[in-house]
């Protein structure tokens, strides 16, 4: 009862914080990410006050395409009053996604009233890699021929199973594979004991690195394994290079729906975590190093025709403050800078 006293407590704090700071700033434009009301709704007095304070202010939700089981989010929604806020309080939402892999509308029943709303920013990542695979070779010692995997596992904290499976599927590849080389990096937050037990592992064609610049090894692989968070995933579906996903088991189901939908689509193979072994994932392995390169480029293009979804969010949230601005000009309150909560 005291540690839920003490949650109460500080969430309220919390709250009147954020409410003030929001009411202090008037900002022309706000930019709520990925929790609409911030989590538990902390942030709904706050919002709804600079919206009465500052009408001329402009309100957009930063929505990542898959959060979690739909009918969950529905619930939560439904709980915190999200609905009425995407209704009422918000002129934009910005999806980071492609309809043609999810539909949020659909999946999280967003009102009839509310679709209009919805913009698909598409995926946004990071700025594409420069260098070439040779340059990424020489720098991890490996050979200039050969196909190469990379498997990653994020900060690496959950990840041991995910790579100790992927050494042993290796090994056995590299019976039918012999010039099979592989860069696998464990993530910082792994533990030394295991980041130790995998480096026993390590070879002149399989390189073990406790961390890396994940985004420039997979421009040079010819296939990866990776967990089914968001930013690996369109980092992988960026250079269009054939994917294997181990989802992360949780609470959560975002990155086992993430997985499936692209296994569905024919852009990955996934193994669920009850069913990984070095077997199970040799035999994905071998699919995504066979797979006819271009074909699955040409598929990821028809799918996600462009990786710019920063360019677009760029530009639509320039639209609404354009707008703001010009409200404000024709007699609304002034207001100043944008503002982004997530």
């Amino acid at each position: 009862m005291e540690n839920e006293a003490a949650t109460i407590y500080f969430s309220k704090v919390g709250s009147r914080i954020l409410r003030e700071t929001a009411l202090g700033l008037s900002p022309e434009l706000v930019l709520v990410d990925h929790e609409p009301l911030g989590s538990a709704g902390v942030f709904r007095d706050g919002l709804y006050a600079l919206k009465a304070q500052c009408p001329a202010t402009r309100f957009v939700f930063g929505l990542r395409d898959i959060m979690d089981d739909a009918l969950r989010i529905r619930a939560q929604w439904q709980e915190l009053g999200v609905y009425d806020a995407l209704e009422n309080l918000y002129d934009g939402i910005a999806v980071y996604g492609s309809p043609k892999l999810y539909d949020v509308g659909e999946a999280y029943a967003i009102p009839p009233s509310v679709l209009p709303k919805l913009h698909y920013c598409g995926f946004i990542i990071r700025d594409l890699p420069t260098q070439n695979g040779t340059v990424v070779r020489e720098q991890h010692g490996l050979p200039p021929t050969g196909p190469l995997l990379f498997a990653t596992v994020g900060g690496g904290h959950d990840g041991y199973p995910v790579l100790e499976a992927t050494v042993k599927a290796l090994e056995q590849l590299q019976a039918r594979i012999p010039d099979l080389l592989a860069i696998v990096v464990t993530g910082p937050f792994m533990p030394a004991e295991q980041q130790a037990m995998l480096q026993t592992r390590a070879s002149a064609r399989c390189r073990i690195l406790s961390r890396a610049d994940s985004f420039q090894i997979m421009s040079a692989a010819d296939a990866i394994v990776s967990m089914g968070g968001y930013n690996s995933v369109c980092e992988a579906l960026a250079v269009a290079r054939p994917l294997v996903i181990v989802p992360r088991e949780t609470h959560k189901v975002e990155q086992a729906i993430r997985a499936e939908i692209l296994a569905t689509q024919g852009l990955a193979r996934c193994v669920h975590p009850s069913e990984l072994n070095g077997e199970s994932l040799a035999e994905s392995m071998a699919w995504a190093l066979t797979c006819d390169r271009r074909a699955y480029a040409a598929r990821v293009r028809e799918l996600i025709p462009s990786f710019d979804g920063a360019a677009r969010l760029t530009a639509y949230l320039s639209r609404w403050l354009g707008e703001s601005c010009d409200r404000a000009a024709r007699g609304g309150p002034q207001t100043r800078a944008a503002s982004c909560i997530s």
